[in-house]
């Protein structure tokens, strides 16, 4: 019976498409504000000279390559360290090898400086990283991710140590 019903309709809808389909269907004008861009993500990682910039940097390549994104990773100076910047240039190249990529140093207050190169980079998501080891760091007015998750019109990731975590965790 599935077979007679198949023998009998694919012949009908390949008759029926072509005879109908110019009566039916109308060509309009395209609505511009029903048509999607495709735009490519990208991704602001405010990194410092610290241990938590792989973890941030690590996530941010996850990421990145789950969505097919563009990564800026932005240092901003509070103290001369070129060695530090190198070193964190470095580990830029070797996390994100495989990533379209941009390192970005520049100075300045920190939060301010993110939420600036952000909308400059049309980011759409800011990841950064989050050092503080105790509860009175959490209670801190003014940390950097405290203000970015408070005013940020982006989404904003907050990374947190690895060894933040697992002296959290319960043994």
């Amino acid at each position: 019976m599935a077979a007679l019903s198949i023998l009998v309709t694919a012949p009908l809808g390949a008759w029926a498409i072509p005879t109908f389909a110019p009566k039916l269907l109308q060509k309009g004008a395209v609505d511009p504000t029903k048509v999607s861009v495709n735009q490519s993500l990208t991704i602001l990682a405010a990194v410092d000279t610290s241990a938590i910039a792989k973890q941030v940097l690590t996530k941010v390549a996850e990421l990145a390559r789950r969505n097919d994104a563009r990564v800026v990773v932005l240092h901003v100076i509070q103290l001369a360290d070129p060695p530090g910047v190198e070193n964190l240039r470095e580990q830029t190249k070797q996390i994100l090898a495989d990533i379209r990529h941009q390192f970005i140093v520049t100075e300045g207050v920190v939060p301010e400086q993110i939420l600036r190169i952000a909308q400059e980079q049309g980011a759409g998501e800011i990841i950064l990283g989050k050092r503080g080891h105790s509860v009175l760091d959490d209670l801190l007015l003014g940390s950097v991710s405290q203000y970015l998750l408070a005013t940020s019109v982006l989404p904003v990731m907050v990374v947190e140590s690895e060894d933040r975590v697992s002296l959290s965790r319960p043994h």
